[in-house]
């Protein structure tokens, strides 16, 4: 198992690969599916990504970019956005993996810490995160908010406190 960043030339695959790891498992109103190769593509050019390839095959993603801190004078932050894992190759740790690494290519930019949001179709999500040194944050602004969508759980993570 090996875990890669990611470049602009992968938004065709982390498209692709996103497509079919959430389709099925989340809502239609997802913005996931209203999300097109170029989209991508700027959301990875906004911050960065990581691509989980076993043997050379991508098996899982995960984006972030960079947002505003939630307490004015800090340095930026992270939003952590669609890590995923192919059905299949999940409940073996490795979106963990993919969660730490963007941790750490967010921090080796200098990010403070990583907010998340948990769509309420995936609750269990939340106990995950929790795990994982989230905190629950309502205050949480998304970068791609959802206004098909009710209300995600907001969460964060300041990286001085992990």
């Amino acid at each position: 198992m090996t875990i890669r960043s990611a470049s602009l030339a992968d938004g065709l695959l982390i498209h692709e690969l996103t497509q079919t790891i959430w389709s099925g498992r989340v809502s239609p109103e997802s913005t996931v599916f209203r999300e097109t190769p170029e989209t991508v593509t700027t959301q990875i050019a906004k911050g960065g990504a990581v691509i989980l390839e076993d043997a050379g095959e991508p098996i899982g993603a995960g984006r972030f970019v960079f947002v505003p801190p939630p307490i004015s004078g800090e340095t930026r932050w992270i939003e952590i956005k669609r890590i995923g894992v192919l059905p299949g190759r999940q409940k073996a740790g490795l979106g963990r993996m993919i969660l730490s690494s963007l941790e750490a290519a967010g921090r080796g930019e200098g990010a403070a810490g990583a907010q998340l949001a948990v769509r309420t179709d995936q609750p269990r999500l939340v106990d995950y995160y929790l795990a994982c040194g989230y905190e629950l944050a309502g205050d949480v602004k998304l970068t791609t908010p959802n206004p098909r969508s009710p209300e995600p759980t907001g969460m964060r993570k300041w990286f001085d406190r992990a």
